[in-house]
């Protein structure tokens, strides 16, 4: 992956991360997140455990590593590199009976 450059300096890249969780508090919004160059999936699943530590909002650690993620319309592995503008959805599959 190349390195995303303006004016000859190296910026972060800049993804969307749409939350699918049921049980985020009322008013809990998507987030933006800068990455590192060669960020992948998984960078952007830890910056949304550290948003919810934040926010105060409670998730399973687990529970967001397992998520159904979307990218570009297809699911998305943890390995996935990312590139500069991508939009993550993060579907956490709902249990019970």
């Amino acid at each position: 992956m190349t390195a995303v450059r303006r004016h000859g300096k190296e910026i972060p890249l800049i993804i969307t991360v749409k939350y699918h969780i049921f049980d985020l508090p009322p008013g809990f919004s998507d987030a933006e997140f800068e990455l590192s160059d060669g960020a992948a999936v998984s960078d952007a699943l830890e910056a949304s455990l550290e948003l919810f530590k934040l926010r105060g909002a409670k998730m399973d650690e687990n529970e967001l590593r397992t998520a159904i993620v979307i990218r570009k319309g297809k699911w998305a592995e943890p390995g996935d590199l990312l590139s500069d503008g991508d939009s993550l959805t993060i579907i956490r599959p709902m249990d019970g009976g």
